[in-house]
């Protein structure tokens, strides 16, 4: 199948222009043609039309292949130009070529012609492939500075070895150098890489190619600053390495997140003042109770009995008044006890936290009718008292919970430990929950800062209708820091 042509011819000659178009179309094109002998008119048709190869002759009265070669030049067009002659020395065909032609035929020759054409007007389409590559390389190269100038990030382009190439505006607004003094320093001289966070992190990118973190960034004027640095290397259009970081600001953030860990820690520091605090009141209240009011109570009981040795058995009313009141004071003896055992069990700080939880369990287990397991594989003298204090406390919570919320038949109370750490496990048959369910519980958070108090994680498995379990882990030789909790 033949293919369009759009050919200029620039000819005095009618005939030899013919000669030209047939040789054309007995091969491989359908030719669109117009012919030209000045300047003028070839201006023209170059101007209203979009010809794809010129073939003119040398000799023109008045004009001439030099000519038409020159205006085409003048133009700024880039279309093939074939010289056809039918009298050119070899001298004037090379002094042609030199200037612009890219080829030359003698018109007794033209059985070339078809060829010389497909073939330049290939190269002629390499051509326009490399312009448009290259006009769009210029125009993404155009996207991409505008682009890294106008981003808010401080980014340098640097070899892989550091030298910087190329800065943003913001990142002269950053460092405060000048984008001629950033192409004599070196990221040394920007970020701070003896550190050994900073080697870690050019070790990582020089493995995979890219890396992330917060380094330490170093102003012209020596002011140093916290600084969030992405970086990562590419090829270049030649194939050669090179490293792009992206750098921002951090010293607000950094000097916020110092500020809540302060805030943090003095909370956590308080929280704990106020826990020594109620368990040193708890201790005194029950120990107060305890005390004086179990020994009035056993003064008066002693008091009561002495009454009914003294009472005569006609005095049958007075009898059972005496003996009413006995039991009212059984009764008060009973709850001052429990009130001092919930206050602040004296078997904790007598016995321990095993014997503490396993009666504990006990009472759990007797008052609620609900079957409750206590199992031991802790040595508890390693405890320090607060540790003991906190255990005991999740378990007294952890039970409340599920009196309150989980309608079980079965409960077990386990406590572990391994090299390292201790474990505290209450599990029951209950309800159970969904865990993915955001809840609003008091308990639960109370259970989490205890086990937070402690340096240890409290991890919570449930689902409906198949129980629930408490998980709490601490560190095995955990001290709080502020001991006035005695």
């Amino acid at each position: 199948m033949k293919k369009d042509l759009r050919l200029l011819l620039c000819e005095d000659s009618e005939l030899d222009a013919l000669l030209v178009v047939r040789q054309l179309e007995q091969n491989d094109y359908t030719v669109s043609w117009r012919q030209v002998d000045n300047a003028h008119d070839m201006r023209q048709e170059l101007e209203q039309h979009d010809y794809e190869i010129v073939i003119s002759d040398f000799n023109i009265p008045g004009f001439g292949g030099e000519a038409a070669l020159e205006l085409i030049k003048e133009m700024g067009l880039d279309i093939p130009f074939i010289l056809v002659s039918g009298a050119v020395g070899e001298e004037t065909a090379v002094s042609m070529m030199k200037a612009g032609a890219n080829d030359y035929l003698m018109k007794n020759s033209l059985f070339r012609l078809s060829e010389t054409v497909k073939r330049e007007l290939k190269e002629a389409e390499i051509r326009k492939q490399h312009r448009d590559s290259v006009e769009l390389l210029k125009a993404n190269e155009a996207k991409y500075r505008a682009f890294i100038d106008q981003s808010i990030m401080a980014i340098l382009l640097a070899r892989p070895g550091g030298l910087i190439q190329e800065a943003n505006t913001a990142a002269s607004r950053l460092f405060g150098y000048t984008p001629e003094e950033f192409r004599q320093l070196g990221r040394g001289q920007l970020l701070d890489l003896t550190q050994p966070y900073a080697v870690e992190k050019l070790a990582e990118r020089t493995a995979i190619g890219r890396s992330s973190g917060e380094l330490i960034g170093i102003k012209k004027n020596g002011e140093r600053f916290y600084c969030e640095v992405s970086s990562v290397v590419f090829k270049d259009i030649n194939g050669e390495d090179i490293a792009s970081a992206m750098i921002s600001d951090i010293t607000d953030r950094k000097n916020a997140e110092e500020k809540l860990k302060t805030t943090n820690r003095e909370l956590k520091e308080l929280s704990l003042h106020l826990k020594n605090a109620r368990e040193d009141e708890r201790r005194y209240i029950a120990r107060e109770v305890h005390d004086q009011l179990g020994q009035l109570a056993t003064a008066l009981k002693n008091d009561v009995d002495w009454l009914v040795l003294k009472i005569t058995d006609d005095d049958k009313i007075t009898h059972q008044r005496i003996l009413h009141i006995e039991k009212a004071i059984d009764t008060l003896l009973a709850s001052i006890r429990q009130i001092a055992a919930n206050l602040r069990p004296s078997v904790l700080d007598d016995f321990g936290l095993n014997v503490a939880i396993e009666y504990k369990c006990a009472e759990f287990c007797e008052t609620n009718a609900i079957e409750t397991c206590f199992v031991t594989e802790l040595d508890d003298t390693i405890l320090s008292l607060q540790q003991k204090t906190e255990l005991y406390r999740i378990t007294q919570e952890a039970l409340t919970n599920i009196l309150r919320h989980a309608k079980a038949k079965k409960v077990q109370v386990k406590l572990s430990d391994t090299e390292n750490e201790i474990s505290l496990v209450i599990s029951d048959d209950g309800l159970g929950f969904d865990t993915t369910v955001t809840r609003s519980s008091l308990g639960i958070v109370g259970l989490r800062e205890r086990a937070a108090s402690l340096n240890g994680t409290l991890v919570i498995k449930s689902a409906p209708g198949e129980g629930t379990s408490l998980s709490i882990t601490i560190p095995k030789f955990y001290r709080y820091e502020n001991t006035d909790c005695r």
